[in-house]
């Protein structure tokens, strides 16, 4: 090639197409030139002298690989296509009538009150809400009003004029502006100050506001959808939340269950969180073994579903595409469930399904709970000991004790 060489010919090919599949053959290789040509783009590099079938391999390789990228670009643009609603992962009757409750409320202008613990998912229901209302085309501004310092909020929200305070070198629109007639969500809006409070009174009441600094009222006609992980009502008598601002709020409530109120939902969500997970580090699928499953099933979940993909997070970091028990973090290692102790029971040791269960926990209990290796010591199989656990054991570690045998179903 008198004109130019193999690095000169691969950035040409590449201007015409970005995505072309350029594999560089040159007499004189070395792992410099090799760095260099992939570091601008060829997918692959063979030296001279080479054999047929090495050439064959490589290139049938390297349209492997692109047809995997395309794979997964394609599964990325898919998940980026996804509702918030489809986001909201669960078949547990709690969430049913959750997303009833959005499909029912999604249409109406009225404001919106979301109520719930941390971590439960409160903009993801926010989004639902209005990606099925009328406005879905329109502006979703999000604002977590606990990150934004008190002498700042107010200009946050409502803008401000030029020179009205020290740096205000021009006139600037808050959200209020920039969401227009789309929606406007205020997650952990109990920590709006009373002077805020007040002053967000009035935009739900006049459908109008000032800028700070300003004399002229603009018109607000986006919707609001308010959120709170606190008791609301208790801050009212506390003289901290103003009632007349929650009776604003609070004129369709939405409440969404915490995820120990609805562990049957748990399989799913972390199937779900798997496979996202795989999607995005371009993996092969992650599997968690039933075992895991059944410690991460009884954990509390203070944190909710935001704990549950952190947890998730943690456990793929390990490496491995099997998650077991043992890759849980500590606290799960640490808080295994204490069987019963069955002897302070009379009744129970009196019958001789009694005496059965004793002698099952008690041989659970010098193994530590391993039901594969308390079903050798009993000399029966593996699925006769997991229904016999099933039957008659129940476990004191689930923290809250509101939980029992009958939420988790026992699988090999």
């Amino acid at each position: 090639m008198p004109a130019m060489d193999g690095a000169e010919l691969l950035a040409e090919i590449l201007k015409i197409n970005p995505n072309a599949i350029v594999i560089l053959m040159t007499a004189f290789g070395s792992i410099e030139a090799v760095v260099e040509a992939i570091r601008h783009g060829a997918t692959d590099y063979v030296s001279k002298p080479f054999q047929m079938e090495d050439v064959l391999f490589r290139v049938a390789r390297a349209l492997k690989e692109k047809h995997l990228e395309k794979r997964v670009a394609d599964l990325e643009s898919q998940i980026q296509k996804q509702t918030a609603a489809q986001k909201i992962i669960g078949s547990s009757p709690a969430i049913k009538r959750l997303k009833q409750t959005i499909e029912r409320l999604a249409p109406t202008a009225d404001t919106i009150l979301i109520t719930g613990e941390t971590g439960t998912g409160k903009e993801l229901v926010a989004r639902a809400l209005h990606e099925a209302s009328g406005r879905g085309a329109k502006n979703f501004v999000a604002l977590d009003c606990s990150s934004i310092p008190e002498t700042l909020i107010e200009a946050e929200l409502f803008g401000h004029e030029k020179g009205t305070f020290t740096g205000a070198t021009d006139t600037r629109g808050g959200l209020f502006e920039t969401v227009a007639d789309g929606t406007l969500f205020l997650d952990e809006v109990e920590t709006l100050s009373s002077a805020v409070q007040a002053k967000l009174l009035r935009v739900l009441q006049e459908k109008v506001f000032r800028r700070v600094g300003g004399r002229v009222d603009i018109e607000f006609r986006a919707r609001v959808i308010a959120a709170s992980n606190q008791n609301l009502p208790e801050m009212i008598e506390a003289e901290k939340f103003r009632r007349d601002l929650f009776y604003r709020l609070n004129v369709l409530p939405v409440e969404i269950p915490p995820l120990r109120e609805r562990r049957e939902d748990l399989p799913e969500i972390v199937a779900y969180l798997l496979a996202k997970r795989s999607k995005e580090l371009k993996t092969a699928k992650f599997k968690i073994t039933p075992t895991t499953l059944e410690m991460l099933a009884r954990h509390d979940w203070l944190g909710n579903v935001r704990e549950l993909e952190n947890v998730v997070s943690y456990v793929i970091a390990l490496g491995g595409n099997l998650i077991d028990a043992a890759d849980l973090p500590a606290q799960f290692q640490s808080s295994n469930p204490k069987i019963q102790n069955p002897k302070s029971d009379d009744k129970t040791a009196r019958t001789l399904a009694g005496i059965e269960k004793i002698h099952i926990l008690q041989t659970l209990e010098s193994v530590n709970g391993n039901r594969v290796r308390a079903a050798e010591i009993l000399g029966v199989d593996r699925r006769t000991s997991l229904l016999d656990l099933q039957r008659h054991i129940w476990f004191d570690g689930c923290h809250d004790g509101r939980a029992n045998a009958s939420k988790f179903r026992i699988k090999e």
